[in-house]
């Protein structure tokens, strides 16, 4: 497994509020750093396994940005002899906005 993938599993799921206007203490932004220097390591195409550690960590509320590139991490395991594989991780994501972007761009592609 990526280290980069570990270090996500490792901060867990982000808390919500970040593009909210709430102010953010020095642990909160250390936290936010290490969160998207680790996604932006990432190198895809990603495992199923990544995949699953990922959809568990998703960004429950806008980060700037970084929850397109979660996404795309995510997307990138996709194949279309594995779509209800697929579809199956999609309705483990702990975050309904990026479950609901998932499954609107899964049904774009029409695969």
């Amino acid at each position: 497994m990526q280290k980069s993938v570990l270090k996500i599993q490792k901060l867990g799921a982000p808390p919500e509020g970040y593009e909210a206007g709430k102010p953010l203490d020095k642990k909160a932004f250390r936290i936010w750093d290490e969160r998207i220097e680790a996604v932006q390591l990432i190198q895809k195409p990603i495992t199923w396994e990544e995949a699953e550690v990922l959809i568990r960590c998703c960004p429950t509320d806008h980060m700037s940005g970084i929850e397109w590139t979660f996404l795309h991490c995510i997307e990138s395991v996709l194949k279309p002899e594995e779509l209800e594989r697929y579809r199956t991780l999609i309705e483990q994501c702990n975050s309904d906005m990026m479950k609901q972007e998932l499954l609107r761009r899964l049904e774009a592609k029409k695969l």
